[in-house]
C-alpha cells in the first residue's frame, strides 16, 4: 500500500508545532480509513487555504483518483478545538470514499449522482468512527420535504443550467429558498435509507451506480430518512 502524506506550506502560514499535530492526526486517520477501504497510489496533501468550512477551520477535496487535499485556514481558532482530530478523520474518510468511487468508474455528475456520492461519503464518515457531520443533518423536516420534491424531477439533470450545483450544495446566502447544505442533507437521508434497506455499508457500496439508489427512491421502494418533527 503506497499512501504518501505531503505538506505544502512554503510561506510558513501555520506554526510548525500545529502542523506536526495535524500531520500526526492525518496519518492516524489514514491508517484507520484504509482498513475499511484499502487504497494504494494515493497522495494526501495538507495545505493552508482560506476557503474552508468555517465551523471547522478545515475542508477536503478529492482532486483526482490519486490525490486528496485537506486544507486548513491559518487564522482559524477552530484548529485548536479538541474535536479537530475527529474532524480530520471525517474529512479524510469522506474524500477517500470519493476517490474509491472515482476509481470504480461509476461516478456521474447529475444532481442525483451528486446526492448519492455525497450521501455515501457522509455515511462512510460514520463508519470510520467520526460523528455525523453537521452538513448531513442541516435541514428540518419540512425543509427536507420541500427540497426533496424540488429535486425529484431534476435527478437526471447535468450541471448548470439544468440545475445549479452550487445552490443545491452550498445554498444562496440570504435566500431561504436555497438553504445551505441542502444537497448534502438530501444525499445523506437518501443513502442512509437505501443502505439500511439493502443491509450494506457505504464502504461496500462505493461502486454502486447512482441510478440504483435514485431509481429506488423514485419508484417508492425507499423513503427519505426524515429528521424528527
Amino acid at each position: 500500500m503506497t499512501i504518501r502524506f505531503r505538506l505544502l506550506d512554503a510561506m510558513d502560514e501555520i506554526p510548525a508545532g500545529l502542523w506536526q499535530d495535524i500531520m500526526r492526526e492525518l496519518e492516524a486517520a489514514g491508517r484507520r480509513v484504509t482498513q475499511l477501504i484499502p487504497l494504494d497510489r494515493l497522495d494526501i496533501v495538507a495545505a493552508p487555504e482560506a476557503w474552508v468550512l468555517r465551523e471547522w477551520g478545515l475542508c477536503g477535496y478529492a482532486n483526482s483518483p490519486g490525490r486528496i487535499t485537506i486544507t486548513f485556514e491559518p487564522g482559524s481558532p477552530r484548529l485548536y478545538d479538541p474535536e479537530r482530530s475527529e474532524r480530520i478523520l471525517g474529512t479524510l474518510a469522506h474524500e477517500l470514499h470519493h476517490v474509491a468511487r472515482l476509481r470504480t468508474g461509476v461516478e456521474t455528475y447529475t444532481l442525483g449522482g451528486r446526492f448519492v456520492s455525497e450521501g455515501l461519503a457522509q455515511c462512510f464518515e460514520e463508519e470510520a468512527g467520526a460523528p455525523t457531520p453537521f452538513y448531513a443533518v442541516s435541514l428540518d423536516r419540512e425543509t427536507m420535504k420541500k427540497m426533496a420534491e424540488r429535486a425529484r424531477p431534476l435527478l437526471s439533470a447535468p450541471d448548470y443550467p439544468d440545475y445549479d450545483h452550487d445552490a443545491w450544495m452550498f445554498g444562496r446566502r440570504g435566500d431561504p429558498d436555497w438553504p445551505r447544505s441542502a444537497g448534502y442533507s438530501l444525499g445523506y437521508a437518501l443513502v442512509k435509507a437505501w443502505l439500511q434497506r439493502k443491509r450494506m455499508s457505504a464502504a461496500d457500496a462505493a461502486g454502486v451506480p447512482a441510478d440504483d439508489i435514485t431509481d429506488d427512491w423514485l419508484a417508492g421502494r425507499i423513503s427519505l430518512r426524515l429528521p424528527p418533527g
